[in-house]
C-alpha cells in the first residue's frame, strides 16, 4: 500500500476498521442485541459471510418473540442456503414448513372479489387484454392447482415460498450457531458512546465492546441515540393486531398452499397454514376498534377455535438513518409497515444482506452508510406504496373502511401504473430491483377491478381477439387440464411425505 493510501486509511474512525485476522490481529467484533428473528438471522448471516469477525449476540434472560407464524417471500430459502449456509434438507424439516404459492385476498375491493397474488407471472397480460372474457387468475396454472390444495411439480424449484413457525426458526438457527458465537443472556443497562457506541454495560455486570453493533431490539431501537423517523400513518391505515393459533379440524381442506388475507368489517384477517396449526390474526386500527372487540370478532370468525390471543401494537414507520455511525438497525428497530404482503421478514433479510455486503470489503465509511440508508429507504417506500394500493378501492360501509376512504392518498407509483394501463403501450412487467415490480402492480390492479385497455405488443402473432381466443383455449387450457394429472401433487401429501 502506498504511504498516501495508508494515511487515508488511518483517518477512518477506529470503529470502522476490520482488523485482519490473517496477520494474527484481533478480529472485528460484531455485537447483536436482540434475540428474535432479526437477531438470530443476523448472527447466522454475519457468521457465514464475515469469517474475519467475532459475533456476540445479547438477549434478555427471558426472550419474548412474537411467534404468530410467518409467511415469507421467494428470497427466504435462498437467504438460508446462500447467506447462512444452512442445508435445505435440515431447515425444511425443522420449522413447521408448508409451501406458499401466493396470497388470496377475499372481499378486497368489493364483497365477492378475491384477488390472487402469485409469485410467478405468466407472460399473458398483454394478450389477455384483447380478450377479457375470463378472469386473469383463471389463466394461471398455479392458481388453479392452489385452489384445489395441490402443488405444481414444475414450479417447486423457485415458484413457491414458505410458511414457517418463527419460534422453530429461532430454535433451528440457535441450535446451528450457538456454539460458534458468544451468546450472552442479559439486558443492556448502559451504553458508552463516543461518535458511535464503544461498549455496552450489561445487567449481569459484563462489559461488551464492539466495532459494529446490530440493533434488533424492536420498535424502541435501544441502541440509537437519535432517530430520523418517517411516520407512515397517513398512508397505512392499520396499527394493531390480535393474533393466535387455531388447531386443524379438517386438515386436508384447511392446510392450503397459500396465505388468505380476508377483508372483514374491522380490517383484515390473515390465515397462515403451518404444518401442525394455523397462524391467524385480525389487523385493525385501534382508534376505530377496541382490542377487546377485535378479540371477540376473531374468536367468532373461527367459531371459538382460537387459543389465547396476543395484542400487538405498532405505528407504521421507518427510520431514514437505519445505519447510524456504527449502529445498524434491522427488523422492527428499522421500521414496520404491516403484514399484508409478507414484507416483515423480507425487509429483515434485505437489511442483513445489504449490511453484510458493505462489511465484506474489510471496512466501512460514510459513503457505505449513506448508500445503505438510501437503499433501505427506497425499499420501505416501495413496499409502503404497494401495500397502500390494496386500500384504493373500497365499497364496504363500516367504520374502519369509511375511515380508509376518508383518509386514502394515492401514491405517485399507483398513478403511474394506472396511466399506463389506460394507454395502448405494452404492460410494464419489469421494474426496479424491489420486492414488488411491474408484474405485481399490473396483476393486482387488474384483479382489484381497475380497467386496462387492450395492448399492442410484438412478442407474438395473436393481434386480434379471435387469434387470442384460439391460443387461449389451445395452449393455456392444455396447461390447466391435460398436463395437470402429471404435474400436480396434493399439498398435504407433499408436506407429510417430504417435509
Amino acid at each position: 500500500r502506498s504511504e498516501d493510501s495508508c494515511e487515508q486509511f488511518d483517518r477512518i474512525p477506529l470503529f470502522a476498521r476490520i482488523r485482519s485476522y490473517d496477520r494474527g490481529e484481533e478480529l472485528m467484533e460484531v455485537v447483536i442485541v436482540g434475540g428474535g428473528t432479526a437477531g438470530w438471522l443476523s448472527a447466522a448471516a454475519f457468521l457465514h459471510e464475515l469469517p474475519f469477525a467475532s459475533i456476540t449476540l445479547i438477549d434478555k434472560e427471558e426472550s419474548t418473540p412474537v411467534s404468530v407464524g410467518e409467511a415469507t417471500l421467494l428470497g427466504f430459502e435462498r437467504f438460508l442456503k446462500e447467506r447462512c449456509g444452512f442445508p435445505p434438507e435440515e431447515y425444511l424439516r425443522s420449522m413447521d414448513v408448508t409451501l406458499k404459492g401466493g396470497i388470496l385476498f377475499p372481499d378486497w375491493g368489493m364483497d365477492g372479489n378475491a384477488p390472487w397474488h402469485p409469485f410467478t407471472f405468466p407472460n399473458i397480460v398483454d394478450k389477455w387484454t384483447t380478450y377479457q372474457g375470463e378472469s386473469l387468475e383463471s389463466q394461471m396454472a398455479l392458481y388453479n392447482c392452489s385452489m384445489k390444495n395441490q402443488l405444481d411439480r414444475n414450479q417447486l424449484d423457485g415458484g413457491y415460498a414458505l410458511h414457517v413457525d418463527c419460534l422453530k426458526l429461532i430454535e433451528y438457527v440457535k441450535g446451528k450457531i450457538e456454539d460458534k458465537i458468544t451468546f450472552i443472556q442479559s439486558e443492556v443497562k448502559d451504553i458508552r458512546r463516543d461518535n458511535g457506541i464503544r461498549s455496552l454495560f450489561l445487567k449481569s455486570g459484563k462489559t461488551v465492546r464492539g466495532d459494529v453493533f446490530i440493533d434488533c431490539t424492536g420498535v424502541d431501537s435501544l441502541l440509537k441515540d437519535k432517530r430520523k423517523r418517517v411516520d407512515l400513518s397517513d398512508r397505512l391505515y392499520v396499527d394493531t393486531a390480535v393474533a393466535g393459533h387455531v388447531d386443524y379440524i379438517e386438515r386436508h381442506r384447511e392446510l392450503r398452499p397459500f396465505v388468505v388475507c380476508h377483508a372483514v368489517d374491522d380490517g383484515w384477517i390473515w390465515n397462515i397454514p403451518l404444518k401442525s396449526k394455523i397462524g391467524t390474526g385480525l389487523v385493525f386500527n385501534r382508534n376505530v376498534t377496541d382490542p377487546e372487540d377485535a378479540k371477540s370478532y376473531l374468536s367468532n370468525y373461527w367459531n371459538g377455535r382460537t387459543d389465547e390471543l396476543k395484542v400487538l401494537n405498532w405505528n407504521p414507520y421507518y427510520d431514514k438513518n437505519q445505519w447510524d455511525r456504527n449502529v445498524i438497525s434491522i427488523g422492527l428497530s428499522a421500521g414496520f409497515i404491516e403484514p399484508l404482503e409478507s414484507t416483515g421478514i423480507a425487509l429483515i433479510l434485505e437489511g442483513i444482506s445489504t449490511a453484510a455486503t458493505k462489511l465484506k470489503t474489510g471496512y466501512f465509511n460514510d459513503c457505505d452508510i449513506e448508500c445503505y440508508n438510501s437503499w433501505m429507504v427506497s425499499m420501505f417506500e416501495s413496499c409502503t406504496d404497494f401495500v397502500n394500493m390494496h386500500y384504493s378501492k373500497v365499497t364496504k360501509d363500516t367504520p374502519f373502511w369509511n375511515y380508509v376512504k376518508d383518509n386514502y392518498k394515492m401514491s405517485e407509483t399507483q398513478e403511474f401504473y394506472l396511466d399506463h394501463m389506460n394507454s395502448d403501450d405494452p404492460s410494464i412487467m419489469g421494474g426496479k430491483d424491489h420486492l414488488f415490480g411491474g408484474a405485481n402492480w399490473i396483476h393486482w390492479l387488474i384483479m382489484l377491478g381497475f380497467p386496462i385497455k387492450p395492448k399492442s405488443y410484438h412478442i407474438c402473432e395473436w393481434n386480434d381477439p379471435t387469434g387470442w381466443k384460439s391460443m387461449h383455449h389451445s395452449t393455456l387450457r392444455r396447461d390447466l387440464t391435460i398436463e395437470a394429472s402429471e404435474n400436480f401433487i396434493d399439498h398435504i401429501q407433499f408436506v407429510d411425505s417430504y417435509l
